[in-house]
């Protein structure tokens, strides 16, 4: 007894091959997609050995007037634009506040003497330096009674971008609370006694200023 086989081809072997690559493709996409979403970044921080991050490397009572330095640097700018135009001669000829009346008129962190500048260890403020469009401004603090505590420099200064200019701050650290005011303020000079630069990024945020994002 014999069996007749008949082989029955494909409507379209094409057909079933373009099928099978866009499932592929469907897939694999959907998988990288679902990686990508649970990926943890895990980009470190490059920092020069002069450098710190603030994330990081400070601690508490650190962090506390870094904090403080950091608000107080865009209000200073305020401060500094209004004595600049709107000021009395003298103020228009030196329109940085001094720490006195940053303490008595403006009230202003970490400055001014309140509750929390005694919390914070009671550091005495200077400003070392003015200058109303070259150069900086520089605020000095030291001799804080918290342990561990550092020494502080907040130094004001436009940030040329090209043809134009931002205004920026810059804030160091040296790990002798009872440290002398720096005779300059030239980072070289800064880094060769000790004061390092606390940068204000997080792992990503520096990884994306590098990239220029």
């Amino acid at each position: 007894m014999s069996v007749a086989s008949t082989i029955v081809p494909p409507l379209s072997s094409r057909c079933e091959t373009g099928a099978v690559l866009a499932v592929t493709v469907a897939v694999l996409g959907l998988g990288g997609f679902a990686v990508q979403q649970r990926r943890v970044d895990d980009e470190q921080q490059r920092l020069f050995d002069w450098q710190i991050s603030a994330f990081y490397d400070l601690d508490a009572a650190d962090q506390a007037t870094y904090n403080a330095l950091s608000t107080a640097a865009t209000e200073l700018w305020w401060i500094h634009g209004d004595l600049l135009y709107y000021g009395t001669p003298e103020q228009v000829a030196d329109p940085w506040p001094m720490v006195e009346e940053l303490d008595t008129e403006y009230l202003l962190p970490p400055f001014t003497k309140d509750v929390a500048w005694s919390q914070h260890g009671g550091i005495e403020w200077q400003r070392i330096a003015s200058f109303s469009f070259e150069g900086s401004a520089v605020y000095f603090g030291s001799g804080g009674t918290v342990p561990g505590q550092s020494a502080y420099l907040v130094m004001l200064s436009h940030v040329h971008k090209g043809a134009s200019f931002a205004n920026g701050a810059t804030i160091w650290v040296h790990p002798d609370p009872n440290a002398p005011p720096p005779e300059t303020v030239v980072r070289d000079s800064l880094i060769l006694n000790g004061w390092k630069e606390v940068v204000p990024y997080s792992g990503a945020m520096e990884v994306d200023r590098l990239k220029g994002a």
